[in-house]
């Protein structure tokens, strides 16, 4: 058995069947469109719900798993044994999901351990947090070795993404319908990443997509100088033209990355940025396990 469990939320974007290849616990959030509750991940895919927005007035609204949705996850791996629980999860600056986890805190069994992590991140950045520390575990690595693990990419990640629209930002109040219409009227297209505590920040506004592959590109070389060797993942919904033009912009550019795969930003995720969106995750090389090369057989979209 490993040394520890780990656990995250949904909205990590690790699919069912790469969780349990590396016995990964999945709490989901939730997914409420047209009067209907979808778990995320588990009753709709990205495709899915791309298509149930399409000409929509409003968007889904999302929640978070509950105190009691953690317990029960909790509990059962002390059941199977367990005496030490690595949790991670959904930034806070973009979810109350971590508070959730944090409540039940004091409700483990006596000489159990339970670390909840915040990722200050989303989907495959906090994704990868998670599989590096799922890949330490089944290694034997111990909880406080893949801790400082996801510590240290925590602190050393970076993650752009590009909205085709403003449209779902709007709808969902995080963006002013006169943004909206001012970046759509003069084709501008908003760079934005995640700052050191995982909020929103708007990084470039670019005269187009070219421009905003552009960006990235000279983003990614930049980074690569300051922090060597980068894996990246490549990451869109239902955006592939845009992704590709990434990875032949950091080709001519020459920069030290790896891609590993393309991603598919989730449902969670998806709601806000909407259809199109696409972007990079990088993180260095050296905190990379060469036992995840392969996870594009599993996180490789279809749409």
């Amino acid at each position: 058995m490993n040394k520890f469990a780990v656990v995250t939320d949904s909205a990590a974007d690790i699919p069912v069947d790469l969780a349990q290849k590396l016995d990964i616990r999945i709490v989901p959030l939730h997914v409420t469109f047209m009067g209907r509750d979808y778990r995320d991940g588990e009753d709709i895919s990205t495709a899915g719900l791309l298509y149930l927005m399409r000409g929509a007035e409003t968007l889904p609204q999302t929640s978070q798993p509950t105190p009691a949705d953690f317990l029960e996850v909790y509990q059962q791996l002390y059941d199977e044994g367990y005496t030490q629980v690595l949790s991670i999860h959904l930034s806070r600056e973009l979810s109350s999901t971590i508070e959730s986890a944090r409540a039940i805190a004091g409700r483990i069994p006596e000489g159990a351990r339970l670390e909840v992590v915040d990722s200050c991140s989303a989907t495959v950045a906090q994704g990868a947090m998670v599989l590096e520390a799922a890949v330490m575990a089944q290694h034997g690595a111990t909880l406080d070795e893949a801790l400082k693990r996801v510590e240290d990419i925590r602190a050393s990640y970076s993650i752009l993404f590009v909205p085709d629209t403003l449209d779902n930002l709007v709808k969902g109040g995080r963006a002013t319908k006169m943004q909206g219409l001012v970046t759509s009227l003069l084709n501008i297209k908003i760079v934005a990443g995640l700052d050191s505590a995982g909020g929103i920040e708007v990084l470039h506004k670019a005269k187009g997509a070219k421009g905003a592959v552009s960006y990235i590109a000279k983003h990614v070389a930049k980074l690569v100088q300051e922090r060597g060797a980068q894996v990246c993942y490549l990451l869109h919904t239902d955006a592939e033209p845009h992704v590709r033009a990434i990875e032949d912009a950091l080709l001519r550019a020459g920069a030290k990355v790896r891609v590993l795969t393309d991603a598919t930003i989730g449902p969670v995720i998806a709601t806000h940025v909407g259809e199109g969106a696409f972007g990079i995750f990088c993180y260095p090389e050296a905190l990379h396990s060469s036992e995840l090369d392969g996870v594009s057989e599993y996180l490789t979209p279809e749409f």
